[in-house]
């Protein structure tokens, strides 16, 4: 029961941030401080220390890139939050699924706007800066797209 809702509340704040990462590049913690207590809650009244202690985790990764100015508090928060109510593995699969769509949507938005294959390249390798993409946006549904597919592998290939 509790990791349905726990899927449910993932999906409503994936859903919010991502519309708000979208428009404003800005994800709000009016959705991730309650998404947090709730699945601090959940993994409690569960009993799921690794839900727990996987967030620390994530926490010390995101935290890192945030330091380092690398991403923005949103991003940050956004992912621990889906770390308490998904899970850790979740969350990191989801980090590197994110980073190849972000370096598929800079290599392309690069290209169109320069015409250049070199200057492309040259983003997606980290030597040109290639303008700010919306981590979160990103992020929120690939952590999702992967809690998905770790469920559908779990049960068999039943959806049930």
């Amino acid at each position: 029961m509790y990791p349905l809702i726990s899927f449910f509340l993932a999906a409503v704040l994936v859903t919010a941030c991502t519309w708000t990462d979208l428009r404003s590049r800005r994800i709000y913690n009016v959705f991730t401080y309650p998404a947090a207590l709730a699945g601090v809650v959940l993994s409690l009244m569960e009993g799921n220390w690794f839900n727990l202690y996987g967030s620390l985790i994530i926490l010390a990764m995101y935290l890192y890139f945030f330091l380092s100015g690398k991403m923005g508090a949103g991003d940050l928060k956004l992912a621990v939050a889906l770390s308490l109510l998904l899970g850790f593995m979740p969350v990191l699969f989801g980090t590197l699924a994110a980073g190849v769509l972000i370096m598929a949507w800079g290599f392309s938005a690069t290209w169109r706007r320069t015409g250049q294959l070199q200057t492309a390249v040259l983003v997606v390798a980290g030597k040109l800066p290639g303008g700010e993409v919306p981590y979160g946006a990103v992020l929120g549904p690939s952590a999702l797209g992967v809690a998905v597919l770790q469920y559908y592998i779990d049960n068999g290939g039943n959806i049930s």
